[in-house]
């Protein structure tokens, strides 16, 4: 195989499905630190986000055969992302929330709001998910990796209005999935 700055994430997916090992070892030389720097934004703590990240690198290897990635960069970012979540609200409730308001700050949330949090972030997880492909796929390159129109345009090879277009879809139907998720929420409450 060529050299590690010439493998395209197409590529790397394929060896990675051919080869789990060497594939891994490919995918995480190219993205570790990057997704160490998306984890450390969250967490705060150098040696917590390289733990998370290599729980991810674990976790995609363990679901190496069932796995369906469409962006890579995009499935690690978003991967990382909620674990570092998910990693923060679990440490949260193991110390005392006394500790962790220096570290958090006086604006702490209960454990009410942080299953809430946790439901939310999972329920917009599966309408992201569930998006038509091409809407999915620029909405996920421009939020979780944070290209710009202009930049997810020329990753996809389609025009900008496209992209603008795709990302107007995308909000929409988040927007009305909201709706219906804070109706759901309020109807649970008043039970």
């Amino acid at each position: 195989m060529k050299n590690l700055a010439a493998n395209t994430d197409e590529e790397l997916l394929t060896l990675f499905s051919e080869d789990g090992s060497k594939g891994l070892e490919l995918i995480f030389k190219k993205y570790y630190e990057q997704m160490c720097k998306t984890a450390i934004r969250i967490t705060k703590e150098r040696s917590l986000a390289e733990d998370i990240v290599q729980e991810v690198f674990f976790e995609l290897f363990k679901k190496r055969e069932t796995v369906n990635i469409k962006s890579l960069p995009g499935y690690l970012k978003r991967s990382v992302y909620n674990r570092s979540l998910n990693r923060i609200k679990s440490t949260k409730d193991i110390f005392d929330s006394n500790e962790l308001n220096t570290e958090i700050g006086d604006n702490s949330i209960n454990s009410q709001e942080q299953m809430e949090f946790k439901e939310l972030s999972d329920y917009l997880n599966e309408v992201i998910d569930k998006l038509p492909e091409k809407c999915r796929l620029v909405f996920v390159l421009n939020r979780f990796e944070e290209l710009s129109y202009k930049e997810v345009a020329a990753k996809m090879e389609i025009s900008v209005k496209t992209v603008e277009n795709q990302m107007s879809k995308a909000l929409r139907i988040l927007r009305e999935e909201m709706l219906v998720y804070k109706k759901l929420l309020e109807k649970e409450r008043m039970e």
